[in-house]
């Protein structure tokens, strides 16, 4: 196996399991680990895998790792994936492809739209397509927020404009929904950034592209030349399924395989999936969303959500309000895209291991430390929150420098 790739997988291992910093040795990662990451980065094979099999890889890989650190030093650390040590998250997205369609468009879809729906529209009182408001009353109701991504070319920016912006003042997100041409082009996806960012008055930091269109020897490239933070383009649109084996957020590697700058989040499922290409009808749908729930909480990843701003007044669609408060009930943490990427990237701040202690020098607030021991040990944290359970202790960062010293009991 290269070089390069074997270096990327053991930072992308410990990045993903928040080891310390050069803990794991690239010839140490299991050569079916290293391949499985290496192929899934190049976009292949086309996985249709109903559980994450790369998620359950690193799983393994991280039982073996802290058995080997507690016997050979007598303890292991790992910072968890996510604020407060929440057991996963969850990452609600909206691409808006339309806000208006004709009158007589709506007529002939009539059989999917309540008939007070229907009449309102026939009235002009309200398109059934514009959902904007109400999903946001929906997830502010569960104190959840959500990224809605735009097409630059397909409606009136400017006429949404207020709206959008007043969302984005009370914590939602607006990102862009990439054009036709824009996922191999800079050009095209630049220019498209440049009409969202006129329009709405701030430059996107996010990114999923029309149809799930990407090329994985270009769209991250692409991307990240065009400024962006994060995409949340890569996942299935005609199947169930983790296409990547994944559902945690990572960093892609680039044509050399060093690690980018932007931040992948894997889309796990998207609403057409369910109700255009494998025709479910809502019951069956809602049986699917929480049988992938279980497969990302399985794993302690991230069960990102592509439910299209205007179906939330149709058929199958409508269940959205039952999926939210299935996500509410879960406890999990919840964060738009940006959130959840701008808290990827500061989780990765180097975590230093050495002797008996650990530090970090720029901790985000909230990052959680566990550690594992074959004995009991005393800890003393300076910038952080000791909590002493059973079996292993934690430590809760407060924002900024934080050391955690360790002694004999």
């Amino acid at each position: 196996m290269d070089d390069a790739v074997r270096a990327y997988c053991a930072g992308f291992v410990e990045d993903s399991l928040g080891l310390p910093r050069g803990s794991c040795d690239p010839s140490e990662v299991p050569d079916a680990l290293v391949a499985g990451v290496a192929s899934a980065m190049g976009g292949s094979p086309d996985s249709a895998s109903p559980s994450p099999v790369l998620e359950h890889q690193l799983q393994a890989f991280l039982q073996r790792l802290q058995a080997e650190a507690v016997e050979a030093q007598g303890y292991f650390v790992r910072k968890a994936r996510w604020p407060g040590n929440a057991s996963f998250a969850a990452c609600l997205t909206h691409d808006v492809d339309n806000v208006r369609r004709p009158l007589s468009h709506i007529l002939r879809r009539a059989g999917r739209f309540s008939a007070t729906d229907l009449a309102l529209a026939v009235l002009g009182v309200r398109s059934p397509y514009d959902n904007l408001d109400l999903i946001a009353k929906w997830e502010s109701g569960l104190g959840m927020r959500s990224s809605f991504y735009f097409l630059s070319k397909n409606y009136d920016l400017g006429a949404l404009a207020p709206p959008v912006k007043e969302l984005a003042r009370s914590g939602w997100e607006a990102g862009l929904h990439g054009d036709f041409g824009t996922h191999d082009s800079p050009e095209a996806m630049g220019a498209a950034a440049a009409r969202i960012s006129e329009a709405f008055g701030s430059r996107p930091a996010g990114l999923r592209e029309h149809f799930l269109q990407f090329d994985y020897g270009k769209t991250w490239g692409v991307a990240e030349s065009c400024g962006f933070l994060y995409d949340t383009t890569v996942g299935n649109r005609d199947r169930l399924g983790f296409r990547l084996g994944l559902c945690s957020p990572f960093r892609p590697p680039d044509q050399a395989f060093a690690p980018m700058k932007i931040v992948e989040l894997p889309l796990v499922l998207m609403d057409t999936t369910l109700w255009g290409y494998l025709k479910r009808d809502e019951a069956a749908g809602e049986r699917d969303f929480l049988d992938l729930l279980g497969e990302v909480a399985a794993v302690n990843g991230l069960m990102t959500v592509l439910w299209h701003q205007e179906s939330v007044r149709m058929k199958g669609g409508r269940i959205y309000p039952r999926v939210l408060s299935h996500i509410a009930r879960s406890r999990c943490y919840s964060a738009t895209g940006e959130g959840i990427a701008r808290w990827w990237l500061a989780r990765g701040a180097p975590l230093a291991a050495g002797g008996s202690a650990v530090s970090m020098e720029a901790a985000p607030e909230g990052l959680v430390l566990t550690f594992k021991s074959g004995r009991r040990k005393a800890v003393s944290v300076e910038g952080g929150f000791l909590k002493s359970e059973s079996e292993s202790q934690t430590v809760t960062a407060a924002g900024g420098p934080l050391r955690v010293s360790m002694g004999a009991a």
